[in-house]
């Protein structure tokens, strides 16, 4: 807690005790049945603040001294005989304002008069409920450390985390991609500069604005679009890809490469070459969320008997981001492969 705050709240609390012991004084009517402002505020108010100022004192030998360098460090039974041996520190303090001071400005507590052992009791009474307050005080402000390192901790580990999976998208898509590069410029196609050009995009989108934790959702289409056409590129016109967008998407933002994966799962897995079934890739926005629809041929020639780290990755990165604001089916009929994905865009 920063120490400012810490300053205000005490004295606010403190200020609060002051007024409370005030009007009880006055409800209980300590100057007879008939209220005087003079006696009130030159008698009442005087030694109501002293006591307030003792049992600060005392508050904060226990709380600042006692307790985190005796009781945290030492144990329970260094600390009691430490407290103890605190309030017989006190006692004189307590018996001198009893006896001297109080009765000085008109105030008498009691008829007879203290002697030491009794001043030890009135210094425990008045400080009981306050020993406890420390405490409880103490621990609080422990725990409310305790946890606010353990949620920095846990804030790193999941940009740790975040970074890794991040790290771990594309590598096959974009091998294959230079290969298909490669393989243009050897042809000397005509297509070539523009794939180089698109790929540069590409990367450039992933060496840059995917350090943000969200991007513009028009950003990440636009990163996708460049995706497909590679595609469409390498594939030199035989891939056959139907890629819609519609709803509102100016102003909404988006994780960064969270659907890629889903898009090179359709390429890797997908039938592309047969124009009666493209691969669809449905994008839609609407007041409350976004949605992401995929639906392609499955290509049994093609079935990766490795899969599943690369969605593996999405999911997690979805769990991470999006907690309790996504929703993702992914499901196969017969020789299709169907991904709805679903992401709420206001907590």
């Amino acid at each position: 807690m920063k120490k400012h705050l810490f300053f205000y709240l005490h004295t606010g609390y403190w200020l609060l005790v002051l007024m409370q012991v005030l009007l009880v004084a006055i409800g209980t009517g300590v100057l007879g049945t008939t209220f005087n402002w003079h006696l009130f505020l030159s008698i009442v108010v005087p030694v109501k603040l002293l006591q307030t100022i003792c049992s600060v004192l005392f508050f904060y030998f226990n709380y600042l001294l006692l307790i985190p360098y005796i009781l945290k460090k030492g144990g329970i039974v260094k600390y009691v005989l430490s407290l103890l041996g605190g309030i017989v520190l006190f006692s004189p303090l307590y018996y001198l304002m009893e006896q001297v001071v109080y009765p000085s400005i008109g105030w008498k507590s009691y008829e007879l008069d203290l002697d030491f052992s009794f001043a030890f009791i009135v210094t425990l009474s008045a400080n009981f409920l306050n020993i406890f307050l420390g405490l409880l005080l103490s621990y609080l402000m422990d725990w409310r450390s305790i946890r606010a390192e353990k949620e920095v901790v846990e804030k790193e580990q999941l940009k740790t985390e975040l970074a890794f999976l991040k790290s771990q998208v594309n590598p096959h898509y974009l091998f294959n991609t230079i290969n298909d590069i490669y393989s243009l410029t050897q042809q000397q196609s005509e297509h070539a500069p523009d794939a180089l050009l698109k790929l540069s995009e590409v990367l450039r989108y992933m060496l840059r604005e995917s350090d943000d934790p969200y991007v513009p959702l028009s950003n990440e289409i636009e990163y996708l679009n460049n995706v497909i056409d590679l595609q469409k590129i390498g594939q030199k016109g035989s891939s056959y890809i139907d890629f819609s967008v519609s709803g509102k998407i100016a102003g909404q933002k988006i994780a960064p490469l969270i659907l890629i994966n889903f898009i090179e799962n359709a390429f890797k897995h997908g039938v592309f070459k047969n124009s009666d079934e493209p691969i669809q890739i449905a994008i839609n926005v609407d007041e409350l969320a976004f949605h992401l629809h995929i639906r392609n041929k499955i290509n049994i020639a093609k079935k990766d008997r490795t899969g599943g780290i690369g969605l593996m990755n999405v999911q997690r990165r979805l769990a991470l981001i999006y907690p309790k604001r996504h929703e993702l089916a992914i499901k196969q009929q017969e020789d299709t492969y169907i991904v709805d994905l679903k992401i709420g865009l206001y907590d």
